[in-house]
């Protein structure tokens, strides 16, 4: 079940300016048409995507585009009102947008393009038709395979070499606060369009989610054991140590699978993300009955896992209040446990084969 009560106030909180060139929908995003974006007036001191090991270290605010006047322009000379405005990154954008005469020198984009990420369903977009455009300029990160395999394109700002563009039609997203998915939303259902979007993902990475048995085989079941290595994510990391990870791992892995083995039924695996593709990552999940792993990024996975299934969730006292996880498992579907463990001690296998 979805929650679609978002929607209706999306549809009926319209703020329609400059003869719909300019449409704002409940003060979150906003949709333009025949707008023209000037690069020379999106200042910053990086172009983004760049290779992690090149950045390491690189303060986060050097990660971020500031816009002047003239950055938008329209085919009316309108004043946007800061009160009606989306209160995120796309109030300071909107804040100063100027009027164009004539469009000379200019480069144009007819297809649909969306700022940042959003969910295309709503304005029925087919998502290969869609160009992705990141205003910031962060490195390049592990899910830039993600955006070519489920959009048209994509390409940051800091990377477009022509001084004016025109865009037909320029969707500009919420901002991560305001997503939907977002844990400020305390979602006890799932958004609209997340088991649409979610089994298109897993189409265009070749799993047919149809196709995939739903139903919970008790004589058959699969448990997948994430540990977590290090790795570098992100250039405030350049150590890549990764905190959030079991200090015993080999004794606990080794004597889980001893305690597995007397149980026929049950097919005990383990593996870490880090190093895999986004298919191999997707096969593995969409098989797995009951999902286990340290608390951390790679359990957003359980957003791909088939309902009624479980994850057990491993926290220290640090993070048990932590509801990430927790979160995402309730709009999915997924069967919650969140195991308390005393990370190192001789007893933590035990603990987690009892959860």
């Amino acid at each position: 079940m979805t929650d679609i009560i978002h929607v209706i106030q999306w549809c009926q909180n319209q703020i329609h300016i400059c003869n719909s060139s300019v449409i704002i929908f409940n003060k979150l995003f906003i949709k333009t048409h025949s707008i023209i974006l000037q690069t020379k007036f999106a200042k910053g001191k990086r172009n983004g995507g760049k290779d992690l090991n090149k950045v390491l270290k690189q303060n986060e605010n050097d990660e971020y585009f500031h816009f002047e006047k003239d950055f938008i322009q329209f085919s009316c000379n309108i004043l946007l009102p800061i009160e009606i405005l989306p209160n995120s990154h796309l109030s300071d954008i909107f804040s100063s947008v100027t009027l164009y005469h004539t469009w000379q020198n200019l480069s144009i984009i007819n297809e649909t393009t969306i700022a940042f990420i959003f969910y295309v369903d709503f304005f029925r977009h087919d998502p290969k038709s869609v160009h992705i455009l990141f205003l910031d300029t962060h490195p390049k990160g592990n899910l830039e395979v993600l955006w070519l395999q489920l959009f048209h394109s994509y390409i940051r700002l800091g990377h477009l070499n022509i001084s004016s563009i025109f865009y037909k039609e320029l969707i500009w997203s919420p901002s991560q606060a305001q997503s939907e998915l977002d844990l400020k939303q305390s979602r006890q259902k799932a958004p609209s369009y997340f088991f649409d979007f979610r089994q298109y993902i897993l189409e265009k990475f070749n799993i047919i989610y149809s196709r995939i048995n739903k139903n919970f085989n008790y004589q058959n079941l699969n448990i997948f054991f994430l540990v977590r290595h290090n790795y570098i994510a992100h250039p405030r990391n350049p150590t890549g140590e990764i905190k959030r990870q079991l200090i015993n791992e080999n004794q606990i892995l080794n004597e889980l699978i001893l305690k597995f083995q007397n149980f026929s039924s049950i097919h005990f695996t383990f593996n870490h993300f880090e190093q895999l593709s986004m298919q191999q990552q997707l096969s593995i999940i969409i098989q797995t009955d009951i999902f286990i792993g340290m608390h951390g990024a790679s359990l957003t996975d359980v957003l791909f896992m088939k309902s009624n299934r479980a994850l057990i969730q491993f926290a220290t006292t640090a993070w048990q209040k932590q509801t990430h996880f927790e979160q995402m498992a309730l709009i999915n579907n997924i069967n919650y446990h969140r195991c308390l463990i005393l990370n190192g001690h001789s007893t933590t296998a035990q603990t987690i084969f009892n959860c």
